[in-house]
């Protein structure tokens, strides 16, 4: 335990910073950027009213000014009691401007500070109101929908109109560098490996199959999505290809304001509503939306296998449903100047629902082996609930901070598979009632630590303490015609404590270089028990993880960029829980509860620049793991059938090397063309199999703004085939219109979309080839083919209401558990 302590300490023990003198309460000088001034020791003082109330305008910037200059020397902030001071001043005349958001500024003129110890007192300031300003808040400029930063790029999803009514695997497929399948699993740069978090922050939410839970936030909760695909040893371990995360709309501004927004369309229909209230100090903010979908397809499932000459056909209809709500009620409130405290609670919960009714036919030898009907009723409950609590504390210097973060996260999980087997005009011979019945609690602390130098360096110390129970209770059972039943379960639990520390230091060279490096070391803890076969598992690792970005600009518009990083994943209960879940009669996936972390070295090179209305961006990249994650198949008999049986294992290095492009133009004025792609080569290595090719994937969009209120906008891609060890998924494309009217000056509107409405339908493949090994005698081949009725329509009315006032800006800090290598569907966990 003491050594879990002291690893704690490692990030706070780097640098004597903590070590500072009670804090002063009163108003700090802020130094004005570019100026350079002699220091005295006189003050100047005063304080700041409203001429209408004759109460303290809190917050209020007040500038000095040397008046043979005309150049601002020194600046600071009206406390909470309209008082200001401005220290180590030096002889001299000067004036002083006061401004804040609302108010007419006020300058007083002809301070005269006669000797360097001189006290003046300049009294009252009294700021009139700007009326036309406190009427409406006049946003003149418009973020593109998508913007290219130093670390990240940032797709601005409330500005895309195809999006409303949606949910967020609909948002995501439209964001540079990232693709999903039709199942709604997440690729960023060709690997699943990611991580997503949500307004900064893991939410219990995603601890199970990450394409079902981008199934339940609606899109018209979210205001962007930011990808960080080389994240510094600040981040934790944080998926091998990158961080995605989701920012959820929230204001953050004074009075009380909201919106509510509703979609019905054919596939799907969602509500949400939003109310934010701030007065002075204290903010609340909460949403809530609820979203349902409905689809239906048909599939047939081939198993092809030459030992015995078998061959299995599995077909019929599928009907898909889901509903899904999603809340969050957060507050923060500013204990003084310096001193903040923020927290909150996000609930998320729905069932997942899938029907298929099938028809197999089975032959060995060219004899029928197989011919029945199988019922496939699949139900997947789950609820989930984030608490965090932060405090935040800022110094003196600017940008110095400390912050101290909890978060705690537990997920309830309830997965139902119910199978009737029957002849045509019988009754069930067989039925199959089992029932999975996980949990997942997370318990979080951290410590950051910001220390900004006078030479433009910045030093960045923090630790970390993650600790994680997950349970499975799982109970199969068999009830034949004859009234027999056959029984048995299987527990599951596993610990996993996470200790970390990081320091990151960043500089600049030249005004032009940036440079920032870092390490990380993190030491992991884990206990399994597996109880049906009465095994334990106990294991430890630590891991130095280095990390190292350049990025340097030229002329001002072109910037280059060289980053490193090395990057531990952990398998989550995805791919851990050993409970096998019988999708079909012929097709079963179970987890692995041995599997060992992943650990890939990432490079990448980056060029982006813009001129005029055009910005175009290129990044190369090359990702190295040498003990992947991948699925394996097998082929096992149960009860008298042949059964595929998917799993997981660290059997494979897998090679990635890639470029992504981006670009974005505006023709007109009215007029706005944007487009990504990302083309990539896959070398996948293991002695079980091997595969290898180049793939891509396309996106197109475009906005016209038709004039009196109404827009257009159309969303369009194309994926490639994809590759993975065991075969490939074939290429797909998607398609979306949508058309909006703005109502109520601006503050509310109605769109219609459409998705998909040139085409009736989607057809997918996946095909699989197991080969014969020494474990897996038995070589086979697996074709699945899915027909997908995604033609979809759907009307959205939105409405924004309240007043906003400018309020101060808040730098907020958040958790971020970023190490766990998440599910990418199939179910498990």
């Amino acid at each position: 335990m003491n050594k879990h302590l002291l690893l704690l300490l490692l990030g706070l023990s780097t640098t004597p910073v903590f070590a500072q003198a009670p804090a002063d309460t009163r108003p700090q000088a802020a130094a004005i950027p570019g100026t350079t001034a002699p220091r005295g020791n006189a003050r100047i003082s005063g304080n700041v009213i409203d001429t209408e109330t004759q109460k303290p305008v809190e917050f209020a910037t007040v500038a000095l000014i040397n008046l043979s200059t005309g150049k601002p020397v020194d600046g600071t902030m009206v406390d909470d009691k309209g008082c200001f001071t401005l220290s180590k001043v030096a002889a001299g005349k000067y004036k002083i401007n006061v401004s804040f958001l609302g108010y007419q500024q006020q300058v007083i003129d002809n301070i005269t500070i006669s000797s360097d110890n001189a006290d003046v007192n300049i009294g009252t300031i009294a700021l009139a109101s700007d009326a036309k300003k406190l009427e409406e808040v006049v946003i003149t400029g418009e973020k593109p929908l998508v913007e290219e930063k130093i670390d990240r790029t940032v797709y601005n999803a409330e500005k895309d109109i195809t999006n409303a009514g949606g949910n967020a695997a609909d948002v995501l497929q439209k964001v540079p560098a990232l693709s999903l399948d039709n199942d709604g699993n997440v690729q960023l740069r060709g690997s699943s490996n990611v991580r997503i978090l949500i307004n900064n922050k893991p939410s219990s939410i995603m601890a199970g199959s990450v394409a079902d839970a981008l199934k339940q936030i609606p899109a018209d909760m979210i205001k962007s999505v930011e990808v960080i695909t080389s994240p510094s040893a600040k981040y934790d371990a944080e998926g091998t290809a990158g961080i995605i995360n989701i920012i959820t709309k929230k204001e953050g501004l004074q009075g009380v304001n909201g919106s509510v927004s509703l979609t019905a369309g054919n596939r799907s229909s969602n509500g949400n509503a939003s109310l934010n209230i701030r007065r002075g100090k204290f903010g609340v903010n909460g949403n809530f939306g609820s979203n349902m979908f409905y689809n239906k397809g048909n599939m047939t499932n081939t198993i092809l296998a030459p030992a015995n000459n078998s061959i299995s056909v599995q077909g019929g209809n599928t009907e898909i449903d889901g509903s899904f709500m999603n809340g969050q009620l957060g507050f923060d409130y500013e204990i003084t100047q310096k001193n903040s405290l923020s927290g909150g609670v996000r609930l998320n919960g729905g069932t997942f629902k899938m029907q298929n009714d099938q028809d197999v036919y089975a032959t060995i030898e060219g004899n029928v082996s197989e011919d029945f009907k199988n019922e496939i009723r699949n139900r997947n409950q789950r609820t989930g609930t984030d608490y965090n609590l932060d405090f935040t504390h800022t110094f003196k210097n600017p940008g110095q901070e400390l912050a101290i973060l909890s978060l705690y996260s537990v997920t309830d999980t309830e997965n139902k598979i119910n199978q009737d087997f029957f002849n045509e005009g019988d009754a069930p011979y067989q039925l199959k009632r089992n029932v999975n019945d996980g949990s997942n609690k997370e318990l979080t602390f951290q410590v950051d630590y910001t220390h900004p130098f006078k030479n433009k360096t910045t030093l960045e110390v923090g630790a970390k303490n993650i600790i994680r129970d997950v349970e499975s209770n799982a109970v199969y059972n068999d009830v034949f015609e004859n009234g027999t039943t056959n029984s048995r379960t299987d527990n599951f639990f596993y610990e996993q404590d996470v200790y970390a520390s990081y320091l990151t230091y960043g500089f600049m060279l030249k005004k032009k270089l940036n440079v920032k490096f870092g390490g990380r070391y993190e030491y992991t803890d884990i206990n399994a028990d597996l109880e049906e076969d009465n095994s334990d598992y106990t294991t430890n690792y630590d891991n130095f993880i280095p990390s190292i970005a350049f990025s340097y600009t030229l002329k001002d518009k072109h910037t280059f960029k060289a980053n490193f990083t090395q990057r531990i994943q952990r398998p989550s209960l995805f791919y851990l829980n050993p409970y096998r879940q019988e999708q079909t009669s012929n097709t079963f996936v179970e987890g692995n509860p041995n599997l060992d972390a992943e650990l890939t070295n990432l490079y990448e090179l980056g060029y982006s620049t813009f001129f005029k209305t055009t910005s175009i961006s290129a990044s190369l990249y090359m990702r190295q793991t040498d003990n992947a994650i991948e699925p394996i198949a097998t082929i096992e008999e149960v009860a008298g059938r042949d059964v595929t049986i998917l799993s997981y294992q660290n059997i494979a290095k897998n090679k990635t090397y890639g470029v992504s492009l981006f670009g974005s133009t505006k023709p007109l004025n009215n007029w706005t063309i944007g487009g990504s792609s990302n083309i990539y080569y896959v070398d996948l290595n293991s002695a079980y199999n091997k595969n290898s090719g180049w793939m891509y994937n396309i996106n197109l969009n475009s906005s016209y703004i038709l004039g009196k209120g109404i827009s257009a906008q159309f969303n369009g891609g194309f994926n490639s085939r994809r590759i993975q060890l065991l075969g490939e998924f074939a290429s797909f494309s998607y398609h979306s219109i949508a058309f909006k009217k703005e109502l109520f000056d601006k503050k509310g509107g109605i769109s219609l979309g459409f998705d998909n409405p040139f085409r009736e339908n989607m057809r997918m493949k996946n095909d699989l080839y197991s080969k014969a090994t020494p474990t897996n005698p038995r070589a086979y081949e697996q074709h699945i083919r899915i027909n997908n009725f995604n033609r979809g329509m759907k009307v959205t009315f939105n409405y924004t209401f309240g007043k906003l006032e400018q309020a101060r800006p808040r730098r907020k800090k958040s958790i971020r558990n970023d190490d766990a290598k998440q599910g990418d569907g199939n179910g498990v966990g």
